[in-house]
């Protein structure tokens, strides 16, 4: 705890209202992402109830370029299920996001033919439509941001926080300009224009900024909008350890630029397919137990941050038929109550 938080709690104290004061601590937004295929395998009231019984109020909708894509998730959100899906979340006070890699949608591969300037530049010099985008092409972020107001009419979180990832790989643009700047940098000049797209019909729509991998080290020449907020995915981070002392470092100098009370931390302790190696046939049990990831919760809380979700991705109708319908229910159980220091 830091100084001014050991301060307030003697304040508290003082003014006989510790009570209070502490629940100001605590997590307010507790949530888990997972693939649209884990609810529909074990049925959307099941999962949404166990979220519930665990004390999480936030279900985050994960799709990517490789498992489950775009049109999968839409596909999902406009089915019977998927509309039970939103009316149980609703009628436990549930928030629903959708946490996704979007940026091939928001800028399709197919107009690297006509606009090759849209695209990024490898170390070699060569143009290419594989990943990610031009970061500084003021025609290509216009083609984003019209794509993003579309999404936005169907992909509708309930707590107006979008999360419109790049692509999924360490691959950014090395052109004359956009060398300029660090991946961070230009992944931030891509948030910004969203967010300014976004707000034009949803003035209460915000952004995240993914800090993950290379874009770990906060940016410097480029500042968020306000409406940006920080997203901190510690990905390549060993779980038999606490975080170690580079990502604490990057983290609070992220904290630095973005607000702490809107930080959301994006865990991957219940995260089977990561854990699994994404292979289907190799399910595992999850190796982080409530006392590593209340570890963890604290250092979080510590730094003033308020927001935290894990990927739970794969703890499904399969996951239940290898280890048992107890020890998945068991899991999101305890991380709940990690999160809730019980």
């Amino acid at each position: 705890m830091n100084k001014a938080k050991i301060l307030m709690y003697f304040l508290c104290i003082l003014l006989g209202t510790v009570n209070s004061c502490a629940k100001k601590e605590t997590i307010t937004k507790r949530g888990v992402v997972v693939y649209p295929s884990d609810l529909t395998s074990v049925g959307c009231k099941k999962w949404v109830k166990m979220a519930h019984d665990s004390g999480i109020n936030v279900i985050g909708i994960h799709s990517d370029t490789r498992l489950e894509t775009l049109p999968k998730l839409k596909a999902f959100i406009e089915s019977e299920e998927g509309k039970v899906f939103l009316t149980e979340c609703k009628k436990y006070n549930i928030d629903v996001e959708y946490e996704q890699h979007i940026l091939m949608e928001l800028l399709p591969r197919e107009l690297f033919k006509e606009h090759p300037e849209f695209f990024r530049v490898d170390k070699s010099g060569n143009r290419n439509g594989d990943y990610n985008m031009c970061f500084t092409s003021k025609k290509a972020l216009e083609v984003v941001k019209e794509n993003a107001v579309n999404m936005a009419k169907w992909i509708k979180p309930t707590s107006h926080r979008y999360f419109f990832w790049t692509d999924d790989v360490q691959l950014y643009c090395h052109c004359t300009k956009c060398s300029h700047y660090t991946p961070s940098e230009q992944v931030l000049l891509y948030e910004n224009a969203i967010l300014e797209a976004l707000q034009e019909n949803n003035p209460k729509a915000t952004v995240a900024h993914l800090a993950y991998v290379e874009t770990v080290v906060p940016p410097k020449k480029v500042k968020p909008l306000p409406g940006v907020f920080l997203e901190f995915a510690p990905i390549q981070r060993d779980y038999s350890k606490p975080l170690d002392a580079e990502l604490v470092t990057h983290l609070k100098n992220n904290l630095e630029i973005f607000s702490p009370e809107k930080a959301h931390i994006l865990e991957y302790w219940l995260d089977v397919s990561m854990f699994s190696g994404w292979n289907r046939d190799q399910l595992v049990k999850v190796p982080c137990s409530k006392a590593q990831c209340r570890r963890d919760v604290e250092l979080y809380e510590s730094l003033g941050v308020k927001s935290i979700t894990t990927f739970g991705a794969w703890i499904n109708k399969s996951y239940e038929e290898k280890f048992g319908e107890a020890y998945s229910q068991k899991i999101v159980r305890e991380y709940g109550e990690a999160l809730q220091n019980q």
